[in-house]
């Protein structure tokens, strides 16, 4: 556990507040930001600027349906902004794993078969941090999935649910060197 992780973690707790905040409006862009992260992630690995635009259309198209749509009324307060926080939490997560996901694959020196996760050139000031952190251990397991298929280490049960997430969150085969 490192400051990154607490870093993190607060990600996820301030845009499940904001989602708590817009009640149900916070449920919508929440579960729909999840929901168009795929398509999206697959559009930035061709074209980075057209993905920033369709993420900012995508955002703002849920803002005013949840706005004008979701005009859900009679529903107490605190059952809007559970669901709303809820919303939050679950976009809240999708940008961490995608965040612990996205650093650069490093190769040892030694061998370059092997692959190093995250890389030991990252900033020495931020190195020990990444390298002690167990959320970018958890995003080391998500993005090499496939390539730890049926190893012992990990339990069924959690291997199906991190393969899941790869199939979600990776586009490609990052890990490839390009020919």
């Amino acid at each position: 556990m490192s400051i990154l992780d607490v870093v993190l973690v607060l990600t996820i707790a301030t845009v499940a507040a904001l989602g708590a905040q817009r009640r149900f409006t916070g449920l919508l862009v929440g579960v729909g930001g999840a929901i168009a992260l795929r398509p999206l992630l697959i559009l930035a690995d061709l074209n980075p600027w057209l993905a920033l635009v369709g993420a900012l259309l995508v955002g703002l198209g849920l803002a005013l349906l949840g706005r004008h749509v979701l005009q859900i009324s009679g529903v107490p307060g605190p059952v809007a902004a559970t669901a709303g926080g809820v919303g939050g939490a679950i976009l809240g997560i999708a940008v961490v794993l995608t965040l612990v996901t996205s650093l650069p694959i490093g190769r040892s020196a030694f061998n370059p078969n092997e692959l190093v996760y995250p890389p030991d050139t990252l900033p020495a000031s931020v190195r020990p941090a990444v390298q002690r952190s167990a959320l970018v251990a958890v995003g080391r397991e998500v993005l090499f999935a496939p390539l730890l298929t049926g190893q012992a280490a990990l339990p069924r049960e959690r291997a199906v649910i991190i393969g899941a997430l790869h199939r979600w969150i990776v586009v490609g085969e990052p890990w490839r060197t390009p020919s």
